[in-house]
């Protein structure tokens, strides 16, 4: 009879594959599904704040420059740049591109990248560039982040590292 031996690589794996399960099962078991707040602050307004402001009403945009903030309920997506796009008459955001700094809060949850996309018509947030998830003192850091603001489902993607703090309970 042979006996295999595990090998580290078998081992990271099932470490990384058990540090994320009990890293969401803690968010699960603390009422904190998905992301902060953000599912329930979208029947909030919305309020812009910049330096500089560009409107372009031919094309349905307005770029932000210099301290952006977006803030709609307990939700704030700061960053340098954001380009935000409207429906085609105007009167509802669609999307949201952020650039440099980016750094979206929601509740105790913060998570920050490169860029970010914030598509609002497909409930989705996409972050690319050095991404990292805060949830209180757990951490991941990935290429990229997907955050589906609807399910709450959170994806990770690239050099993933998973940083989980035992619980005080």
């Amino acid at each position: 009879m042979r006996v295999e031996k595990f090998k580290s690589s078998n081992l990271s794996k099932f470490i990384n594959v058990f540090l994320l399960f009990v890293l969401l099962s803690s968010a699960t078991s603390a009422q904190n599904v998905g992301f902060g707040s953000i599912a329930t602050d979208n029947s909030e307004p919305m309020q812009f704040s910049s330096e500089r402001l560009i409107l372009n009403q031919e094309d349905n945009l307005a770029e932000l420059f210099d301290k952006v903030k977006i803030i709609q309920g307990n939700s704030v997506l700061s960053a340098d740049y954001i380009k935000a796009i409207f429906s085609e008459n105007g009167n509802k955001l669609e999307k949201i591109f952020a650039e440099y700094n980016v750094e979206l809060k929601s509740d105790s949850d913060i998570v920050r990248a490169e860029n970010a996309i914030y598509s609002l018509k497909d409930n989705t947030i996409s972050l690319v560039g050095n991404a990292h998830l805060i949830q209180g003192s757990n951490k991941i850091l990935a290429d990229k982040i997907f955050i589906d603001t609807e399910t709450g489902i959170i994806k990770f993607s690239g050099s993933v590292k998973t940083t989980i703090s035992p619980s005080t309970n």
